[in-house]
């Protein structure tokens, strides 16, 4: 029995420091962050200046502090206003809003994308285009056992075939089917998605968008608020562009709200 007992408990450590190896962790909280992150979002915002690692990270870390500090000040002017009953002032204040939500601010790192492949060419390979061929086919069924083989057919694609130019199309794929109605899976959906626009940033497909609505449905606002951002300047159309923008003030109002 001890000898059981023993083995038991060397296998639960061996288990937790693995996890604890493996996991990643924000450098200043140590909660738990997505792979290639610093910091965690919540750190991000109240970090000072100087612990931040490098020059580039402190300018745009000022520039990013400078426009939430900016935005703050718009709205409790605007509140200030309408509690006041200064309707001239008050419009004013409005317009500087609106037209604050309407300017896509550039964004100067990859936060909430991991890494990003660029200068990686891509190329028509044969192997690829038969199994994505294979995968589009199943994807169409309306049985999930055959959804399911469709994903495995494209991740073989992912696997076997990195330098194809149906990656990123694959990766799409492989998303759309996590957020259908046969899975309803948004979080694998989300990363997908995301995969998507890793493999090829010029990808043609609102890829960044549809992760952000999968993180949206997900009620994990901050984390849909950190993509709606890189989706508001990174889709390929005006049109996602526009309806990234929308969808990020309306989630960054409602936490001014609630200050």
């Amino acid at each position: 029995m001890k000898i059981v007992r023993m083995l038991l408990v060397t296998v639960c450590f061996i288990f937790v420091s693995y996890t604890a190896f493996g996991a990643n962790y924000c450098l200043n909280c140590f909660d738990n962050i997505d792979e290639n992150e610093k910091y965690c979002i919540v750190c991000k915002t109240k970090l000072s200046v100087d612990k931040l690692k490098n020059e580039e990270d402190q300018l745009i870390y000022a520039v990013t502090l400078s426009r939430q500090n900016y935005r703050k000040a718009l709205d409790e002017l605007r509140e200030h206003y309408q509690s006041t009953g200064n309707q001239l002032r008050l419009k004013k204040a409005r317009r500087e809003l609106d037209a604050l939500d309407k300017v896509p601010q550039p964004l100067y790192t990859n936060e909430g994308l991991g890494d990003v492949q660029t200068g990686t060419a891509l190329r028509d390979i044969e192997g690829a285009n038969i199994l994505f061929k294979d995968g589009l086919m199943y994807k169409k069924s309306l049985s999930k056992e055959n959804r399911i083989t469709a994903i495995k057919r494209l991740e073989k694609l992912l696997q076997e075939y990195p330098d194809s130019d149906k990656v990123d199309d694959a990766a799409f794929a492989i998303a759309e089917i996590y957020a259908s109605i046969y899975f309803k899976d948004y979080e694998s959906a989300a990363k997908y998605y995301i995969k998507s626009y890793q493999l090829n940033p010029d990808i043609k497909r609102p890829a960044l968008l549809h992760a952000a609505e999968m993180y949206d449905k997900m009620a994990d606002y901050n984390r849909a608020k950190v993509i709606y951002k890189q989706a508001a300047v990174y889709s390929p159309d005006a049109k996602s562009c526009k309806k990234a923008q929308k969808r990020l003030s309306i989630l960054e109002q409602a936490s001014y709200g609630k200050k």
